[in-house]
């Protein structure tokens, strides 16, 4: 940084610099050293002719800059609008270090500041452990081959593109500890899962470009679409609308049947590509709010039973504090995808329940927090495309848990998962369902 006293650069260096003579050699700085990135900051603006001297455009000998007057040349070269990028970099750099002295000046340093601050970089590394029967579609699933565990990182990349609109990207990875492989997202190294805008549109908020869609309750969908979502917000009441593409040969619901007549061949729901959705929430009071959503799928196609439309699916819910320090929430969602049967020949369930009742909450940033919850599904296979706890989709059964902060921007949760499958994926009919995890996140 420089001294808040004097700042003793001469006018005869400053000239020599800004006509590419000796530039290199002369030092402009009698109390900065040679290898200061202040000095090369000066020296480089001043051989690509940024800087020139006064704001007047004179030179005036040998006579010693003080900050202020260092500042008008600065202020001068904020104004050049055809700047290469590097030169800006350092003019950036040089309007902070003045920043005082142009603020006198009546140059607003601010919007520079805030433009030079407006690219935001946050994340999560997760560290989990799984056992159990951890996809409660897989059939025959036992404690001792499906254990697993990995680490996982994801990147959140937001811009700020003017004062009404933002971009925004999130990468994830994921290494799996057991295999000692890349596993996930079909696997590449990296996999780029959201990339939008998101900015006013009037009084309400526009999303444009792959972002997560998320249902009132998440029973539906929490999961990427590419498209559009339209906000709006209205007192106590809010919603969206949603038009988008959600990936190709998507199973419904995470589930694939075992055709009964030959278990070699398998038959599944898959997805068409657009989604549609609307949603609303309201909130009753301070503390209880309700929330419904309707979507439709186009061309859900039913292999080897003949069945290709359109599916409809409708999520009720709703959250309220019973008290200080407990909340519920419960949910229910159903589709009208139906006559399609199991690998036992049950129809396949095509609606769900899903609550939870919680003691406390955690907060990252609050150590020691923490909170206690257990919850209850019975959720059919068809009931939802890709719900937020999508590992118990198809399950029965009931799950307790708790969350802990042991230290600033760190959880540790664990929880365990007991039922049935709602349909088979078996010849053998349903099977048990047992879940442990474990995981640590670090938030940055």
């Amino acid at each position: 940084m420089f001294n808040k006293s004097t700042l003793t650069i001469t006018t005869s260096a400053l000239v020599l610099m800004s006509t590419g003579v000796a530039g290199a050699a002369s030092n402009p700085f009698s109390d900065v050293p040679q290898d200061s990135w202040a000095y090369d900051a000066v020296a480089t603006l001043a051989a690509d002719g940024v800087i020139d001297g006064f704001p007047d455009g004179t030179y005036q000998g040998n006579k010693t800059m003080t900050r202020y007057e260092m500042a008008q040349i600065v202020a001068r070269a904020m104004a050049k609008e055809d700047l290469q990028k590097a030169d800006k970099a350092i003019v950036d750099k040089l309007a902070a270090e003045f920043a005082e002295e142009l603020d006198n000046l009546g140059v607003r340093v601010a919007d520079l500041e805030k433009k030079s601050d407006n690219v935001k970089f946050t994340g999560t590394a997760r560290l989990r452990y799984d056992d159990g029967d951890i996809n409660a579609t897989n059939p025959k699933a036992d404690w001792d081959k499906d254990s697993a565990s990995h680490a996982h990182i994801e990147y959140w990349i937001k811009g700020k593109v003017n004062d009404n609109w933002t971009g925004v990207s999130q990468i994830e990875t994921e290494y799996n500890m057991k295999s000692d492989s890349i596993t996930a997202y079909g696997g590449d190294n990296l996999q780029v899962n959201k990339v939008y805008a998101e900015g006013n549109f009037g009084d309400s908020m526009l999303k444009i470009g792959r972002y997560g869609e998320f249902s009132s309750y998440g029973r539906i969908i929490d999961t990427e679409i590419s498209g559009a979502e339209y906000t709006f917000e209205a007192g106590d009441l809010s919603g969206a609308l949603t038009y988008g593409r959600l990936k190709d040969s998507r199973t419904l619901a995470g589930t694939t049947f075992e055709n009964p007549k030959d278990t070699k061949e398998t038959f599944g729901a898959y997805l068409g590509t657009e989604y549609s959705s609307a949603r609303l929430k309201y909130n009753l009071s301070p503390v209880t709010a309700i929330g419904a959503t309707y979507g439709r799928l186009n061309e859900v196609t039913v292999e080897d039973q003949g069945f290709k439309d359109s599916v409809n699916i409708w999520e009720a819910g709703f959250n309220t504090k019973l008290a200080d320090n407990l909340t519920l929430m419960a949910a229910y969602s159903k589709s009208d995808l139906d006559g399609v049967t199991d690998s036992v020949g049950s129809e396949v369930v095509n609606d769900g329940w899903f609550s939870e009742l919680r003691y406390k909450q955690h907060n990252p940033s609050d150590v020691g927090s923490f909170a206690i919850f257990t919850n209850y599904r019975n959720v059919g296979a068809f009931s939802t495309i890709d719900a937020t706890v999508d590992y118990t989709e198809n399950v029965r059964g009931w799950t307790l848990g708790f969350d802990y902060v042991p230290m600033e921007n760190t959880t540790i949760e664990v929880f365990y998962t007991t039922g049935t499958q709602v349909n088979a994926t078996s010849t053998e009919g349903r099977q048990d369902v047992d879940i442990f995890r474990a995981q640590m996140e670090f938030y940055f």
